[in-house]
This record gives structure tokens, sequence and C-alpha cells, in this order.
């Protein structure tokens, strides 16, 4: 695996040598993924520019023909899009020297039970210079006992909050996540299972809110742009 992860680390370096204007500041290179169930797996990257200007950047998603553990087809930056989609519509204002943590892919678990390795693609690029690209590779590492450390968590945690597209939760039990509106109003459900589980919240407009991992404490959740 060391090797594996050395090669992807080297054509991630070699690629990003072509960028002019942006570079990766954090990403989750590696994500394990247990592939006795079904699950939806998040990794984020941050970005950042490193020229002098504002810049426009979108991001496009490109497969590295997944055969074992996949990419499930959606990504969100900014706005979170399907499988139908695998260019992003809008772009992302990232001003000279700044960073942007918008970013995040999802991949599914092969539910398999199998051991096995493969990676997925994604170029961030300057919409006024389409050649002022950054490309980024993941690498997905599959199996049966994959992603138990994740599993040994003994509060339950939702970050980042204020959010904007996405939260990640992290708890240690199977559940069922809610937001409720400042009405009271029931807006958003998804199942949990044990460990980090990326949420969506791009649907749900600026303002705040109350979410419960266990159904009975409700704590404060902001979303902002």
């Amino acid at each position: 695996m060391k090797k594996a992860l050395y090669l992807v680390l080297f054509a991630a370096f070699a690629m990003n040598a072509h960028a002019q204007s942006l570079s990766v500041v954090e990403q989750d290179t590696v994500v394990e993924v247990n592939s006795t169930a079904v699950a939806d797996y998040g990794f984020h990257i941050k970005v950042k520019n490193t020229s002098s200007e504002d810049l426009e950047v979108y991001v496009r998603r490109a497969f590295n023909s997944p055969t074992c553990a996949y990419d499930s087809a959606y990504f969100c930056w900014d706005y979170c899009y399907g499988s139908d989609v695998d260019n992003s519509i809008g772009y992302v204002n990232i001003l000279a020297g700044d960073e942007k943590n918008d970013f995040s892919g999802h991949v599914y678990s092969p539910t398999t039970s199998a051991t096995c390795m493969d990676s997925t693609r994604y170029v961030f690029y300057n919409g006024k210079d389409p050649s002022d690209s950054l490309s980024v590779w993941v690498q997905i590492s599959a199996g049966p006992t994959m992603g138990t450390a994740d599993v040994q968590i003994t509060a339950d945690k939702l970050y980042p909050n204020p959010a904007r597209n996405y939260i990640t939760v992290e708890t240690s039990k199977s559940g069922q996540f809610v937001i409720y509106n400042a009405l009271g109003a029931l807006v958003k459900t998804k199942a949990l299972n044990p460990g980090k589980n990326s949420i969506s919240v791009a649907e749900l407009s600026n303002g705040v809110y109350l979410y419960s991992v266990d159904g009975t404490t409700f704590k404060k959740l902001i979303i902002r742009d």
C-alpha cells in the first residue's frame, strides 16, 4: 500500500507542477472504505489561489476507470452535483492568496467484502484560462476491516458549523439524523452509519437550524454562504 500511495502522491505532484495559480493546501489523500456494507464516504480538498489576482475557479470530475470501490457520482463545490453533471456549472471565487475548503467528493463501498484499490481524480481550473489547472488524485482503499478506527468515536460530532454545502457527522452508532428549521418544521433526514457521514445541506437556506443525532438532544446548526 505504501508503494501505491507513493505513486499516487508522485503523480499528484507532477500534475500540480503545471498549475500556475492553484495549489492544494489540505486533502484526504487516501479514503478508507469498509467493503462490507453500503455507506457514503466523503473526502475533502482545500484549494489555494497562489496568484496575485482573484480567480473564478471551476472543478471537473475525471474518473480513472474505477473497478471495485467507486465514485458515487456526486461532488460539492459551488453546488452539489449528481451523476448527470461532470463539470461544475458555477464557480467559487477565490481571492488572491486565499484558501477555500468548499470541495467534497464522495465514494460508496463495493459491498462485496472485497479488498481492493481504486483512484479518482478532480481538476480545478481558472475559468478565464482553463489551461491554468490543478489535477488532484485521491486513492480509495477498500476492505472488510477498513475504516474500523473511525468507529471508535465516544461522542457525536458535526462539522463544519457554520456550514455551507455539506456537513460531516461522526457517530459511534447507526441512527437517524434530523434537521429542523426555526419554525419547527422537519427539513432534512439522513440515515447514519457508525463512523463519518457526509451530508449535503446545499438545498437549505441561510439561517439557524436545530439538529439531532440521537433523536433526543438538539443542538444549533448555522448555514450561511
